[in-house]
């Protein structure tokens, strides 16, 4: 009590409030007027810090002098009788009383007439900052691209939806011609059908700036085609139109809805004619009809689905052999046929294919299916350069056609030129960006560059928007365990082997106990090497590991020689290649054998002739 008395004699405590009011203030000016003079922000920050290194010696100084009519003493040489504390106590008292005033004054001035014209200004920087980061996601963003999404279907009739389908499928192959336009792929546009979300949301996920959506009301032999075009970029409906027409003449509404489109793009729509000039290459309903089931069927890319679409085809050839479309949709199945069947082998399906594109070619010579279906299959039989012409001219035709871009992009891949493969298949994945089977190419080459973390960001989003599809899931396995993070590998094979079934549950598990030395290391890579190669294709076989895999697994459990054996089968298939390029194969690169077989097939390893200079 007697220090407490002690203070307030000597006005320590009055010079505290004081110089905390006096603070406050002085902060509060600085931080308004300094910012509109331009002042730096240390500056503002410098005022506050000296203010609170002076609070202490303010107190000290107020503790050891006294204020006299003389000025300042000493307070132990001043009689208590001669003091003025108590009149400097009053003044002292006035004068906080005064700064209080001023403190609470500026207080109410700063809250209702300088925070509101302060809000505001944040407000606007804020709608700046946004507005400006709009506009850089949509720089990104090719002015001249459109998504054509699934038109539904108003019919009451669930099989007439493959019909209005095949209108969004028609409008979308006229768009695909034009060199001027980017075109999100059906894959990939066709994924939000029946999906809730909003269209601008679906633009952004596709990274397009218009999207086309529509509806199909088909009754007797009449149909309503309503059409319209989004700008996504504003949210404004730029364009619609509805179309009332006998069936007779919906490939006339076809033309005349891709033509409106590209006026609003201001771009010439490459194939829409006029006065009704069919895109489709048949005026018969029932060929167009089985051709629009054909290519429904073929996107789903299962065994079954694949041998029900080339049904579909053919039934639309028998009706009209003249119409060129589902002659390039067969060619299109039989390139792809092997790699999911075991119904077929690859010799038999490519000459099918080959006769089929070459049909297709003769009726329309400027189709791109035909071109990349041959492409494909010469880069599987190994002529590289003539696949490389033909698949360039099948992007030539149809800029926006994700698989021709996906098919060259591998194609470079076994030519040495890793950075153009992969930039044709970053192009075919920005084009369908929810195809799983371009993102496992994707993935393979990034792998066979030795990255395999971006490998693994190339795929792991389809197992989100394609959780039924098992395409991603063994390249995000063998990336991890190319990586040594086995654990993470093991998860992805289960995954695999309980889709799969047929045992291959015990495959995987007899594959990690031998990597990791708990199992016969030698017996289990002898097994795998003897599967024949596609065996992974049958379900009945057992084995999950396809011929892309196998040879990275047995070099990884150390049987280097059964590697060189498996690769040097007689029937190595494309994924076999496919896989020798991958640098876990190092170890074996340079072997007389693994360069035999390069060579056999004309694949330019790029790795090798480094790592194998000098060497015979």
């Amino acid at each position: 009590m007697k220090i407490l008395a002690e203070l307030q004699r000597r006005n320590v405590i009055r010079m505290a409030g004081l110089y905390l009011v006096g603070a406050w203030l002085v902060t509060q000016v600085a931080g308004t007027i300094l910012p509109m003079f331009g002042a730096p922000d240390w500056l503002a920050r410098s005022v506050v810090i000296l203010l609170a290194i002076g609070f202490v010696p303010a107190l000290v100084i107020s503790w050891i002098f006294e204020l006299t009519p003389e000025g300042l003493k000493r307070d132990a040489d001043v009689p208590i009788a001669e003091s003025i504390a108590p009149q400097t106590a009053q003044k002292m008292n006035r004068l906080l009383l005064m700064v209080s005033m001023l403190a609470i004054g500026y207080f109410a001035f700063d809250k209702f007439a300088l925070a509101p014209k302060r809000d505001a200004a944040l407000v606007v920087q804020t709608t700046q900052q946004v507005t400006q980061q709009s506009i850089a996601e949509k720089s990104k963003v090719n002015p001249n691209s459109i998504a054509v999404l699934p038109f539904v279907n108003m019919s009451g009739d669930a099989k007439n939806e493959y019909f209005s389908d095949g209108i969004s499928e028609e409008i979308l192959n006229v768009l695909a011609r034009t060199p001027a336009l980017q075109v999100a792929a059906r894959t990939s546009s066709f994924s939000f059908k029946d999906s809730k979300q909003e269209v601008l949301e679906i633009a952004r996920e596709l990274k397009v700036r218009m999207m086309l959506e529509g509806s199909v009301r088909k009754q007797g032999d009449r149909v309503r085609i309503t059409a319209q075009l989004i700008d996504a970029s504003s949210g404004f409906h730029v364009w619609s139109q509805t179309y009332d027409r006998e069936l007779k003449d919906i490939f006339a509404i076809q033309d005349e809805i891709a033509k409106a489109i590209g006026d609003e793009l201001k771009v010439r729509v490459g194939g829409a004619g006029a006065g009704g000039t069919s895109v489709s290459g048949t005026k018969n309903l029932e060929a167009h009809d089985n051709y629009l089931r054909g290519l429904a069927l073929w996107q789903v890319r299962r065994d079954d689905e694949l041998w029900a679409a080339k049904e579909a085809f053919e039934r639309a050839i028998a009706v009209d052999p003249n119409y060129a479309q589902p002659w390039g949709g067969l060619a299109m199945l039989y390139a792809v046929l092997p790699d999911y069947t075991v119904r077929i082998n690859n010799a038999g399906a490519y000459s099918l294919g080959q006769q089929a594109a070459l049909r297709a070619l003769v009726l329309d010579p400027t189709l791109a299916e035909p071109y990349a279906a041959l492409g494909s299959i010469e880069r599987n039989l190994w002529h590289l350069d003539t696949a490389a012409a033909l698949l360039k001219r099948a992007v030539e035709l149809r800029p926006s056609f994700a698989s021709g871009h996906q098919w060259l992009g591998t194609l470079l891949m076994l030519t040495g030129d890793l950075g153009q493969s992969i930039e044709s298949l970053q192009r075919a994945a920005s084009l369908d960006p929810r195809s799983v089977v371009i993102a496992n190419n994707l993935a393979a080459v990034l792998m066979i560059a030795g990255r395999n973390a971006d490998a693994i960001k190339a795929c792991k989003p389809s197992l989100e928007y394609a959780p039924d599809s098992m395409l991603c899931v063994p390249p995000i396995g063998l990336a991890h365990l190319l990586d040594g993070r086995r654990d993470l590998a093991r998860s992805y094979y289960e995954r695999w082997a309980a889709n799969w079934g047929v045992g291959t549950d015990r495959q995987v598990a007899e594959l990690f106990a031998a990597l990791e030395g708990r199992g016969d290391r030698r017996a289990f890579a002898t097994q795998l090497s003897a599967w024949p190669s596609r065996s992974e294709l049958d379900p009945n076989s057992g084995n999950l590991f396809s011929s892309f895999d196998t040879p990275a697994l047995l070099v990884l459990l150390d049987e280097r020689e059964l590697a060189i054996q498996y690769l040097s089968q007689p029937d190595a298939v494309s994924y076999m290649i496919w896989g020798m390029l991958l640098p876990v194969h190092d170890p074996i690169r340079c072997d007389p054998g693994f360069r035999a077989v390069l060579k056999k097939h004309s694949i330019t390893d790029a790795r090798a002739a480094k790592l194998c200079q000098g060497k015979p």
